[in-house]
């Protein structure tokens, strides 16, 4: 208790009462964060910009036992991502990163690879060019790896049921139930389950590995890119037993978008 300093991503503000802001935040060193932002809603240049969403500051902050609540003392911007704040397909992407993030994590419970691998991700589709062709493919592979340093690391290399081999089943699916891929024979009696390609399947758990900066690298056809969003948009919400509201946001955006 008292002060402190860590890296922070900002993944909520809430105005409070007629001058202040609840922040809640993902930190590098303490893990979800709530802070009351004394007069941030008042003052033209404490804060600049470093209260927005999804803002990586490097805060500090004074704790009390007495309080849920941190005092927010200063938020020195680091990352705005202008790219992602500026464009609507990135902001609906990096909003459901920080939807799963903050369902996932505990108030000060730390988990310094999930920050990391987010603030990589966050600067990777700030930066990425040719989103359209890019951005569905880096996305998904995005939202494996945190689900999977979150422990919800889908089945793909192999049956879920009997271990075989991705590259000798015939007819692989995804069971959204049993959390990962099933074979021709495991698959008997089962319900709900996701007709998948193996190429779909390979460029997932191949991303799980890679190293962030590479994820553009990945080619993606139209197809593989849909069945990625059909198998790992569900698999989240079944494994963090809840809906992703940033899900609705990006199919209503395609739907305007769409030709």
């Amino acid at each position: 208790m008292g002060h402190e300093r860590t890296a922070a991503i900002v993944i909520k503000t809430t105005d409070f009462g007629e001058s202040d802001r609840i922040v809640h935040f993902f930190t590098r060193e303490f893990g979800r964060v709530r802070g009351v932002a004394k007069g941030a809603k008042r003052s033209l240049r404490r804060f600049i910009g470093s209260l927005e969403f999804p803002a990586h500051v490097d805060l500090r902050f004074f704790e009390k036992k007495t309080s849920d609540l941190v005092r927010v003392e200063t938020a020195t911007l680091k990352q705005q991502f202008a790219g992602i704040r500026g464009d609507l397909e990135k902001l609906s992407e990096a909003s459901l990163l920080l939807e799963i993030v903050a369902f996932a994590t505990g108030e000060h419970e730390p988990h310094r690879p999930l920050f990391d691998a987010l603030v990589r991700g966050l600067t990777l589709i700030d930066g990425l060019n040719e989103w359209e062709r890019k951005g569905p493919g880096v996305s998904r592979l995005l939202e494996t790896r945190l689900l999977s340093l979150l422990g919800f690391e889908p089945g793909l290399a192999a049956c879920v049921g009997c271990r075989k081999p991705l590259d000798d089943i015939l007819h692989p699916v995804f069971s959204i139930a049993r959390g990962g891929v099933l074979c021709d024979a495991c698959a008997s009696g089962e319900r709900n389950l996701l007709p998948v390609g193996r190429d779909t399947l390979r460029l997932l758990a191949q991303g799980i590995r890679a190293d962030i900066d590479l994820l553009p690298r990945f080619t993606w056809s139209p197809r593989t890119a849909r069945e990625a969003a059909l198998l790992i948009h569900p698999f989240a919400q079944a494994q963090l037993g809840r809906e992703l509201r940033s899900l609705r946001f990006m199919e209503a955006l395609a739907r305007t978008v769409s030709p």
